[in-house]
């Protein structure tokens, strides 16, 4: 005879093996939320108050529009550490002028500007204007050689629109010394419209390549506009990221699917993620985690100090729940207030070691008529079992 503590202890034990299965949900409660396996939180430890770069810095005088996309890398040369930074910035206060620019700093507080790599020109054979934009520093450790993957865009002067070329230059110099390089811009196209990405895609970036839990190589690319098939709605934006895969960093990069990746919800709204693999800090697991401008509080409101982060547990798959809205105003002692008016794009969290990650971003300051200026920020990341608000 069946008494009644074990039948329900029985049907509680049933309902809770078919939610670990999925085979049905509780409204408002995503599978995300009911698995306890780690999944990984972005905390904000410290976030300074001022621009690390501004107007003022020796260096800025002839990019009054400052900076936008781009990424920093820590490198160490002979036990001599230093941040290297690569960004396009902007010799005018809109696209007209646009180059590509190199910093360093040792302590990522103080910058020198080391070089223009990439100047804008006009080409002489079309007559178009030519901007480089979004440059991201990769050691490759197979051609023991620093590449710089970057977007190029030729049009009229003084006109922008989404469309570019997804290209790659290396650093002539072998070795991590070779960071400063010279480059052999204008490098060569790595990823193809119609076979690294859809012809419907209007690109505008392509990340760094990282190597995925299945040991392809991948690269996140973005832009809007991506398939007629995903249109801009009331909830969802037109800046959509999705991935290439490739048998080598160099290419050549054929379309991963035919669907972007969500990152964070909503989507729609993801620009420029920095992907880069990491250990959990309490499972010692491989986790694929990126940055990345989530534009949403910027076009929807009302938050203009947000960043996103989101992570995957094999680097092919990044899922909409396990994304995170981060403001970094969590990180200001009582008192402190923003410097920039509009943050933008996030960079790289940089390992130091120690636990904490360091990453660098730009931000718009009407205190600095209109400059995009260059600021900082420290993380940590936590393994946790409970859900993530967004």
């Amino acid at each position: 005879m069946n008494h009644p503590e074990s039948f329900q202890a029985r049907l509680l034990t049933g309902l809770a093996a078919a939610l670990t299965l999925g085979l049905f949900s509780i409204p408002g409660v995503s599978r995300a939320d009911t698995n306890s396996s780690p999944r990984l939180k972005l905390v904000v430890i410290k976030t300074l108050p001022y621009p690390v770069i501004n107007s003022k810095t020796p260096g800025a005088e002839e990019i009054p529009g400052g900076f936008e996309g781009g990424n920093t890398v820590k490198v160490t040369i002979r036990g001599k550490s230093e941040y290297h930074l690569f960004a396009h910035s902007y010799e005018t206060l809109d696209w007209s002028h646009c180059r590509l620019d190199h910093w360093v700093s040792a302590d990522g507080l103080h910058w020198r500007h080391d070089q223009v790599l990439v100047p804008p020109y006009t080409d002489k054979a079309t007559g178009l204007w030519t901007l480089s934009c979004s440059p991201m520093p990769f050691f490759d450790t197979e051609a023991d050689r620093w590449q710089i993957y970057y977007a190029l865009f030729a049009k009229p002067q003084q006109s922008w629109s989404p469309g570019g070329t997804l290209r790659c230059a290396s650093s002539k110099v072998k070795g991590r010394d070779g960071i400063s390089g010279p480059y052999d811009f204008p490098g060569e196209e790595v990823l193809k419209p119609g076979v690294g990405y859809p012809k419907t895609a209007s690109v505008s970036s392509v990340s760094t390549p990282f190597l995925a839990k299945d040991g392809k190589w991948l690269v996140f690319y973005g832009g809007d506009n991506y398939s007629a098939l995903l249109p801009e709605t009331k909830t969802w934006g037109k800046w959509w990221v999705a991935l290439a895969s490739a048998p080598s960093p160099r290419g050549p990069y054929t379309q991963l699917g035919n669907e972007p990746q969500p990152l964070i919800d909503p989507t729609g709204f993801n620009e420029n993620p920095m992907p880069i693999r990491i250990r959990g800090p309490k499972s010692g697991k491989d986790y694929w985690v990126a940055t990345f401008d989530f534009l949403h509080g910027e076009v929807a409101g009302p938050n203009l100090s947000e960043i996103g982060f989101t992570w995957s547990s094999d680097g092919r798959d990044w899922p909409a729940e396990h994304g995170q809205a981060v403001d970094i105003r969590a990180g200001f002692k009582a008192g402190e207030k923003p410097w920039w008016h509009v943050i933008r794009t996030p960079h790289d969290l940089i390992d130091e070691g120690d636990g904490t990650f360091t990453c660098f971003f730009t931000g718009t300051s009407e205190d600095d008529h209109g400059f995009r200026g260059i600021g900082m920020v420290k993380f940590k990341l936590e393994e946790v079992t409970d859900g993530l608000g967004k």
